[in-house]
């Protein structure tokens, strides 16, 4: 078996983090001033942290999740990992573009199945991997709580 030379590894972890990011940050163009505005009239949790922690957070998860990939890159089949990226996508569209925490829970609740898969997935190859994933199931299953939230003081 030969090994990666250590600048193709370095390429590989760059466009993963790019990608990653990129995927995040799609995400974000949703968040407009408008749209933050309708979110703060909304009936928040008292545990909804203040609007910078979100931001912090998704950063560092972004991060994990492309060294978690980085990890299992060539090794694991990617599917799950790219669906899970693509409902954290959706699940901006939803709340924010279209303004449904409805629809928000539901693409929340196929992000947490998705995450959950693809933990599964890449523990199979490396333990750190799956774990590197734990901290975004963990925050995803909190957003799933507060978007419940606003559903039950909406309805």
């Amino acid at each position: 078996m030969q090994t990666k030379s250590v600048w193709r590894q370095v390429g590989e972890l760059l466009f993963l983090l790019i990608l990653v990011n990129s995927i995040g940050s799609i995400g974000s163009l949703y968040m407009t001033p408008e749209t933050q505005l309708w979110y703060h009239q909304l009936k928040l949790s008292s545990l909804t942290p203040p609007d910078w922690i979100f931001g912090a957070v998704w950063s560092i998860l972004f991060f994990l999740m492309a060294i978690s990939m980085f990890l299992v890159w060539g090794r694991a089949n990617p599917r799950w990992f790219v669906i899970q990226l693509l409902l954290n996508m959706l699940w901006s569209f939803c709340f924010f573009f279209l303004r449904s925490p409805v629809l928000a829970v539901i693409s929340l609740l196929f992000l947490v199945f998705a995450l959950f898969m693809n933990i599964r997935v890449f523990f199979k190859v490396s333990k750190a991997a799956g774990w590197l994933l734990v901290p975004t199931l963990l925050w995803s299953l909190f957003a799933l709580y507060l978007n419940m939230y606003i559903i039950f003081e909406i309805y």
